[in-house]
């Protein structure tokens, strides 16, 4: 009976995995790695064996175990990936994730590259390089199971046992071997003495901190990108930008920050390893200026107020001041008004300027507090940039890439890095085709002056800090 029973369960089993399949998973395999010297980089692949079902995204993070003796110092995602994400770099604990939005991955692809790690050498020692996998999916929305393997990292020369001491040589003489008798004692053995190789310790390196940024001075709203060029390898990082603003601080090692006032501030950076800490401050480091609207034809005065006070006014996105503000020598025209405040949503409102029509004052922008995002980390910058068209006469027609956006003078945010087309048109002139370049971070302004009544005559293009 209970042989049956036994057979009874074998033969489930065996019917179970053949039509269930064994539950094989995927591989990752990263190679070992030899680091010759500290501060000395290597690249090492993270290669997935097979994706039979193509794959859709992937989010994993590293770990090194014992911490400080390498680090992630660089990581070069796939082209595969339309969304890619980095966080943590340089570091130990980096955070990567990837989505392949177009289906290049295809379905039984092999040898698929999720990224190419720069591993850096920390301190001489042992250590091992791990991948903590969050999500893996493939195209058809399902999880993809792998199995991993990490890598084994040795940074510095293997150790060597010391070389033996060298002794002179004396002529051998045999001598005759004693003859055994029942009463002789037996001698002790004598101890080996193990011989341990002396272990050198490399020191920790001192940290001096110190930094640079891609733009010191510009106009509101001005964004600055900040480079670390700490030296003693450090892997923390606070950074204070000095103007008070919800978002004055981040522990990236190299953020960036946008100066919405103008002014002159003070920029600081702590950087610190696991023995050492500095701090520098450099005095009036960012400079930040006023961005002017073209000013022309008849002026206008117009206090703005908002409830609570204390709200950053902008028009067309040029910085104007703080609540209550009083705005003056406003050409006859319509803007874009916005108001900012941290902890509130920004109001954004048209308002017309009109000769003896628009009253001294605007109320009513009462702003609705929010719960601000407060230390939001962005390992990539936005690839956007803004466009102000300026055209002698007003109010002529604007479309970038065949979409109406409005009647000079225009600001047009969020325009994605490149080229445009822009065509300009207004009744009884002739209608004038154009491109223009948006750069990352700037705002283009670009001037076209008509003749009467057909042909532009000129036009003039300038660049300007925009967020």
């Amino acid at each position: 009976m209970k042989k049956e029973f036994f057979t009874s369960i074998l033969m489930m089993c065996v019917a179970c995995l053949f039509f269930c399949g064994a539950g094989s998973a995927e591989k990752i395999s990263l190679e070992n790695l030899q680091i010759s010297a500290v501060g000395q980089k290597v690249e090492i692949p993270v290669l997935l064996d097979s994706a039979p079902a193509g794959i859709a995204g992937y989010i994993f993070t590293t770990s090194f175990t014992p911490a400080g003796v390498a680090r992630i110092s660089s990581v070069t995602m796939p082209e595969w990936a339309v969304i890619k994400k980095v966080e943590g770099t340089p570091g130990e604990n980096v955070l990567v994730s990837a989505l392949d939005l177009e289906m290049k991955v295809e379905t039984g692809a092999e040898s698929v590259q999720f990224c190419t790690f720069g591993v850096e050498g920390v301190s001489e020692g042992v250590t091992t390089l791990n991948i903590v996998i969050t999500e893996i999916t493939d195209d058809n929305g399902d999880p993809v199971l792998v199995d991993f393997t990490p890598s084994t990292i040795t940074v510095g020369a293997k150790s060597q046992l010391p070389s033996p001491v060298q002794t002179p040589q004396t002529p051998f003489t045999p001598v005759p071997a004693p003859v055994a008798t029942p009463d002789m004692v037996q001698s002790e053995p004598v101890p080996v003495v193990e011989i341990t190789p002396e272990v050198t310790l490399t020191p920790v390196p001192t940290v001096v901190a110190d930094f640079t940024a891609q733009l010191q001075e510009g106009s509101a709203p001005m964004t600055a990108f900040f480079t670390d060029n700490s030296t003693g390898y450090p892997t923390k990082f606070m950074w204070n930008f000095g103007d008070d603003s919800s978002d004055n601080t981040s522990p990236l090692q190299n953020p960036q920050h946008i100066y919405r006032v103008p002014g002159i501030y003070n920029v600081s950076l702590t950087a610190s390893n696991n023995k050492y800490t500095d701090s520098l401050e450099k005095s009036g480091f960012i400079t930040v200026k006023p961005m002017h609207l073209p000013v022309r034809g008849a002026k206008n005065n117009v206090t703005i107020f908002s409830v609570p006070k204390g709200a950053e006014v902008y028009l067309n996105n040029a910085y104007q001041g703080i609540t209550p503000a009083y705005l003056t020598n406003l050409t006859s025209r319509q803007y874009q008004l916005r108001l900012h405040k941290d902890g509130y949503y920004d109001i954004v409102s048209p308002i017309s300027v009109l000769d003896d029509v628009l009253p001294t004052f605007i109320s009513g922008f009462v702003m609705t507090p929010h719960l601000a995002e407060i230390g939001k980390l962005s390992a990539d910058p936005p690839q956007t940039g803004a466009a102000y068209i300026v055209s002698y006469p007003e109010l002529v027609n604007v479309t970038i890439d065949d979409t109406p956006v409005g009647k000079t003078d225009i600001m047009v945010m969020n325009l994605a890095v490149g080229m445009h087309n822009l065509t300009l048109s207004k009744t009884g002139y002739e209608p004038w085709n154009d491109t223009f370049e948006i750069k990352n971070g700037l705002a283009v302004i670009q001037t076209y002056h008509y003749e009467e009544p057909y042909f532009p005559l000129n036009r003039t293009v300038e660049y300007v800090q925009y967020p």
